[in-house]
């Protein structure tokens, strides 16, 4: 015969200190893992880091003597561009001066002779002596009709003795460029 069993069974029932302690370890340890895999991560990305670093370095320090060479050029080229500016300036000045000397000699008429010409950058001054006034206003009035002369400027006249004469001697400056 078959015997059937109407009562109801009752389950025993695991405490739920247990179960709240196993959950606890389990979250634990899950929580261990993540921070585990996170933690290996962040050191393997700074291995990497300080691998390319170290890349970075050799090779900056390979290209030291590239660097050391670019810069003797650097300053080779500014020592050459300096030589040809001054070049430069040494022939508009010689062009100056060979003009400027013809020109003077043309101006200069009968009772005025220069003793000093002095050129100074775009400066000049002429020293020179004369018998009378009006040939040193004339002297300064065709310097003043040279396209390449302005600002001329008499400076001094004086009565002096020279050679049992007296002369008027002057003094005159002004700026002289091309």
């Amino acid at each position: 015969m078959i015997k059937i069993n109407l009562l109801p069974f009752k389950r025993r029932r695991a405490s739920t200190l247990i179960k709240d302690v196993r959950d606890f370890l389990m979250l634990l340890i899950l929580a261990c893992m993540i921070f585990g895999i996170f933690d290996y991560r962040i050191i393997a990305e700074t291995k990497n880091y300080k691998a390319n670093i170290l890349a970075a370095k050799k090779e900056i320090e390979s290209l030291q003597p590239l660097a050391r060479e670019y810069q003797t050029m650097q300053e080779r080229k500014k020592e050459i561009e300096k030589r040809i500016q001054t070049l430069n300036q040494l022939k508009t000045g010689r062009a100056l001066a060979a003009r400027s000397l013809y020109d003077l000699s043309s101006v200069i008429k009968e009772g005025i002779w220069i003793k000093t010409f002095k050129k100074t950058e775009s400066r000049f001054e002429i020293e020179g002596r004369s018998f009378v006034n009006e040939s040193i206003s004339d002297f300064i009035e065709s310097l003043s009709k040279m396209p390449y002369i302005t600002n001329i400027e008499l400076k001094n006249v004086q009565d002096v003795n020279e050679e049992g004469l007296t002369i008027k001697k002057f003094i005159i400056t002004g700026n002289m460029s091309i």
